[in-house]
């Protein structure tokens, strides 16, 4: 009689065949999430287990086992297992949050048979991915339960929170790229920013660090919109070895190789202003840039003596490839005669345009004194280019004192200050001038003093020969032609040691 029963509902029907008033069937699914209730007065017991359930069609439907039968199915019921499930119940899913486009959800009851699949012919995960622009631009609304990938430009630092409930957590913020240049910000929670974080610290990682998020959310974060995990059912993927990452990591090397402009050093952790600063030890005076032959992030110190106005400030950017933009007023005539003016945008190479104006709050940077730290990309080493990226820069007191007496640098050339606030950042003065507008930074070499105060030198005049940076004999051959310095030592024939180029003292 068993035998026969068994032989009736042998039949293995998908998700979307399933029928609320007959549960005579077989259904052949993978767990692809798992979540955990756990009772109030013992947090050690498991009240209900929920799951999500994918059929070998890639549908996906939301599952349930209560504590009560949970011990017969504890052995089947394990992330990533495909089971076959004979005479599953179906009903209404009263959950808050929908995980699936379903309305109903299965539970597992005592009349359920469970046993494991060996002949699973479906997908491995089933993802639908969401335009991170989509999100930024308000086309998609909070909460709405996505699929996420991005490359990590920027891992901040993990703080303490307190979630709306009054419990206490953790908070990780990111900010992601996807392949059409679309950045976005990421916020992860508890033991997903926990275990990021962990992993971002790691000095066997990835260089370019690629995540994905299974079941995330769209998300509002202090009025900026982004993307997050969800608290139940998401599952998070760091650099794993899985079809959708390793696509996306070539695909966006390729990219960025295809760009000079959008090259990526990695993706990199600022832990603090203070940690991203004193516990960077690649340390380089200004003079000595030329001769960096790796792609690195460095340390260098420095007060602005000017800034060159005979180059563009900031350009209208492209979002994919970071080329110029220039918008144009083209005339078109219609089919009666009359003319109408289209605004357009066109792709065109930034040489030869006139500067645009810098604003007059640049002037007061002038004389402080700056830590800065700097790309040099492949770019640079190449084609012997002095022209630098900033990836951050701060004016703190308290930090420049702990760098100067860090590297045994000389102070005593002070620069008298200029009414900013010591909070005043060199970022924060350009944000608030450029908004999200690309922007060009070139870095200046040391200048004289004739030069401070004048607001409009050319980028050659604050260029200097590398002879009157440092204490060069003529026996040493540099020619002033030479676009970077080479890093080799010179031997002093007479003492017979290798010395190293040592940098003047401006008066």
């Amino acid at each position: 009689m068993e035998n026969c029963l068994q032989m009736e509902v042998a039949k293995v029907s998908m998700l979307n065949d399933l029928n609320i008033f007959s549960n005579n069937y077989s259904i052949r699914v993978k767990i692809v999430s798992m979540s955990r209730k756990m009772m109030n007065q013992n947090k050690n017991e498991t009240y209900r287990l929920d799951m999500i359930f994918m059929d070998e069609m890639g549908t996906t439907i939301q599952a349930s086992c209560l504590h009560k039968v949970l011990e017969r199915f504890k052995d089947f019921l394990q992330l990533d297992q495909c089971l076959l499930i004979t005479k599953p119940s179906l009903a209404a899913n009263k959950s808050s949050a929908k995980y699936t486009n379903r309305n109903d959800k299965i539970s597992l009851y005592f009349y359920t048979y469970v046993e494991k699949c060996l002949d699973w012919s479906g997908p491995k995960y089933r993802f639908n991915f969401v335009n991170l622009k989509d999100v930024v631009q308000n086309k998609i609304e909070v909460n709405t339960v996505i699929d996420w990938i991005g490359y990590v430009e920027v891992c901040f630092n993990l703080e303490d929170t307190t979630k709306k409930d009054g419990s206490k957590g953790k908070i990780l913020n990111l900010r992601v790229e996807d392949l059409e240049g679309q950045k976005c910000l990421v916020t992860l929670w508890d033991a997903f920013a926990i275990d990021m974080f962990a992993y971002m610290n790691d000095k066997k990682r990835e260089k370019h660090v690629v995540i994905l998020c299974h079941f995330g959310m769209v998300n509002l974060y202090k009025g900026k919109r982004g993307v997050a995990n969800g608290f139940e059912f998401s599952r998070f993927f760091i650099d794993t070895d899985i079809e959708e990452i390793s696509s996306f990591r070539k695909r966006y090397k390729k990219i960025s190789v295809s760009s000079s402009s959008n090259e990526h050093v990695g993706s990199y952790v600022i832990s603090s202003i203070e940690d991203e600063f004193l516990n960077n030890p690649d340390f380089m005076l200004i003079g000595f840039l030329g001769t960096i032959l790796t792609t690195k992030k460095v340390l260098v110190l420095g007060t602005i003596t000017a800034i060159c106005t005979d180059k563009l400030w900031y350009y209208n950017g492209c979002n994919h490839c970071k080329s110029s933009v220039e918008e144009r007023f083209v005339t078109k005539e219609n089919v009666d005669g009359s003319f109408d003016v289209d605004h357009t945008k066109a792709l065109v190479i930034n040489s030869g345009e006139i500067p645009n104006p810098y604003p007059e709050i640049f002037d007061t940077l002038i004389g402080k004194k700056y830590a800065f730290i700097i790309n040099v990309k492949d770019y640079n080493i190449e084609q012997q280019v002095e022209n630098y990226g900033i990836v951050m820069a701060t004016n703190d007191d308290e930090i420049l004192a702990t760098l100067y007496a860090k590297f045994n640098l000389n102070q005593h050339e002070q620069s008298e200050s200029l009414d900013v606030p010591d909070s005043c950042s060199l970022s924060t003065l350009v944000d608030l001038m450029k908004a999200e507008m690309s922007c060009n930074g070139d870095n200046v070499t040391p200048a004289s003093k004739a030069l401070v105060g004048n607001k409009n030198p050319s980028s050659d005049e604050t260029k200097r020969n590398i002879r009157e940076v440092c204490d060069v004999d003529e026996a040493l051959g540099c020619s002033s032609t030479k676009r970077r310095m080479s890093d080799e030592l010179y031997q002093d024939e007479d003492a017979g040691v290798s010395k190293l180029l040592i940098p003047k003292i401006e008066k």
